[in-house]
């Protein structure tokens, strides 16, 4: 079974977490991004997926503890806790507010001090360097009870310039504490700079290995790479993981840029910051297109590449030659693949009968599975499709033919639905064209359903390519499956970044266009205006 629960329901909640995060720290203005923002996976990941943390239970003897050494990411840990069920995301506007139970840094939770605190906070930051120390006394604790839960402690890298940590590290693997994980958040920027113009600290992972921990190197942003990492819990000795990952990461003017160490932004740019964040998306090239057909051997070459170049997930058609015309592959194919890539598996499933060889699928690592409504003889069908994926961990898609008008039932399943695929051709054949005639029909279904509460991702799937992609995702489509547009191009780096750049340019065009309707462009302008030169967009 493939380690990530509902992978698009995650996605959407660390959408959710910068979102949160970002309004706190506009409405006080005053707190810092940077760090919330690069750090958002790794937090999210732990308390929505890998914990055993009941927040409605924050004293548990038997529960997992984050220990948040790197204080300052506040906003980013306050609106995780929030999502997980500490105290309502509303809260968040109180922000280091005098009173307020969210100050600028964490502060314990205990009944004691409950009206100072919020659930969930297992110590007080503010001094850099320290939360290792406190993370060892825990573990060291634990073994004592004969406890078997684990430590996870979130360091900042420029906080490794500390000596303090280093005392730690050798005292953690004297007592080879095998009940410890630490991240680094290595995102290569401290409070006045970058970190290797600071104090350099690379060599990092040579440096880990000679204090005798586990050590291992990963994208901290990529939650299909954190996930499996922060499951594997080490033998005997303390482990590291050091997460690449981007300061500002989600928020282009912020990214990798020291000035959002600890910078709030204007209130009055919130809404274009909420925006940019809802335009994140996602490249699922399709490995059934091309020329180089569909052997087994040519899929893992077409995996390996689009992994390379930087696409976001694998588009799986499989076809029965029922339901459509043609057929592909099949589940056992799918499963000798899914262990060359760690990539999401996006299956869509264009066959009959689907309930009789969903939980071959499952078995064979899809992260989600996509059926269609035509395949669903009546909502009872769906139904029991639905739940077997949801019990699964899979995330759980309904896709509809351009013929074919969205079932009233679907209404009932919003809440446990991840994704929806709005098919722009007739399904059953690769390189078809755009069908036009479906852009008003997603124009029409997108915003209905995201006013009944729909929270997933919209896909689009056929004939799309760059004369295509940009009115996809203005009709709200945040999935792209892209087939031969991607592998029937001689040079599959340089299209995902053609296409990476167009969607980039055209999100950046709508924002300006957006801040001059609110009478903001020339406060947008001087704060955006090198990502503005970027994409060649003139005033």
């Amino acid at each position: 079974m493939y380690n990530i629960n509902r992978y698009l329901r995650l996605k959407e909640k660390l959408k959710e977490l910068r979102t949160i995060a970002l309004t706190g720290i506009a409405e006080a203005g005053s707190g810092h991004p940077g760090a919330s923002f690069s750090a958002a996976e790794i937090m999210g990941c732990l308390y929505f997926q890998i914990m055993n943390n009941d927040i409605k239970h924050p004293s548990n003897p038997n529960r997992d503890y984050f220990i948040n050494s790197k204080a300052h990411s506040a906003p980013g840990y306050y609106a995780t806790l929030s999502l997980a069920g500490s105290f309502p995301k509303e809260e968040i506007k109180t922000l280091r507010k005098l009173n307020s139970r969210l100050q600028g840094h964490p502060v314990r939770y205990s009944e004691m001090q409950k009206h100072h605190s919020v659930p969930g906070i297992e110590y007080s930051g503010g001094s850099e360097g320290i939360g290792l120390s406190v993370s060892i006394g825990i573990c060291l604790a634990n073994k004592l009870d004969k406890r078997d839960n684990m430590v996870y402690c979130l360091l900042g890298d420029g906080e490794t310039n500390e000596g303090q940590i280093w005392e730690a590290s050798m005292a953690a693997a004297k007592f080879k504490l095998n009940n410890l994980i630490a991240i680094l958040d290595r995102n290569k920027i401290q409070q006045d700079g970058f970190t290797e113009e600071i104090m350099p600290i690379d060599p990092v992972k040579e440096k880990w290995l000679s204090f005798n921990w586990e050590v291992v190197e990963i994208n901290g942003h990529k939650i299909e790479q954190l996930i499996p990492e922060l499951l594997k819990r080490p033998t005997d000795k303390p482990k590291i993981i050091i997460a690449n990952t981007v300061k500002g990461n989600g928020i282009k003017h912020m990214a990798n840029n020291p000035q959002w160490h600890g910078k709030a932004p204007s209130k009055k740019h919130l809404p274009l910051l909420v925006r940019e964040l809802e335009g994140e998306y996602m490249i699922s090239p399709s490995i059934i297109a091309g020329a180089d057909g569909i052997s087994e051997e040519s899929l893992k070459q077409k995996i390996a590449k689009a992994e390379q170049y930087g696409a976001d997930m694998i588009h799986l058609d499989v076809m029965d030659g029922k339901f459509v015309p043609n057929s592909t592959f099949f589940f056992d194919t799918i499963k000798k693949l899914r262990n060359g890539t760690r990539l999401p598996f996006d299956a869509h499933l264009m066959i009959q009968k689907p309930t009789l060889v969903l939980d071959r699928y499952i078995d064979a690592g899809c992260d989600v599975i996509t059926v269609h409504a035509e395949a669903c003889s009546n909502e009872q069908e769906f139904e029991r499709i639905n739940s077997k994926l949801v019990s699964n961990g899979v995330s759980p898609g309904l896709a509809v033919n351009p013929g074919t008008d969205l079932p009233e039932w679907i209404f009932s399943y919003l809440d446990n639905l991840d994704v929806i695929i709005i098919m722009s051709v007739n399904p059953g054949f690769a390189g078809q064209k755009f069908i036009p005639e479906v852009l008003p029909k997603m124009k029409k279904i997108i915003p209905l359903l995201r006013e009944r509460g729909f929270k997933g991702y919209f896909e689009a799937d056929g004939g799309i390519d760059l004369s295509t992609i940009t009115q996809c995702f203005d009709a709200g489509c945040r999935i792209f499956v892209m087939g031969n547009a991607i592998f029937g191009h001689s040079n599959v780096d340089k299209r995902i970044s053609e296409t990476k750049f167009l969607l980039d340019s055209y999100l950046e065009k709508s924002l300006l266009e957006e801040s001059r309707s609110l009478n903001l462009e020339e406060d947008w302008i001087k704060g955006r205006r090198n990502i503005i030169e970027q994409f060649n967009l003139s005033r």
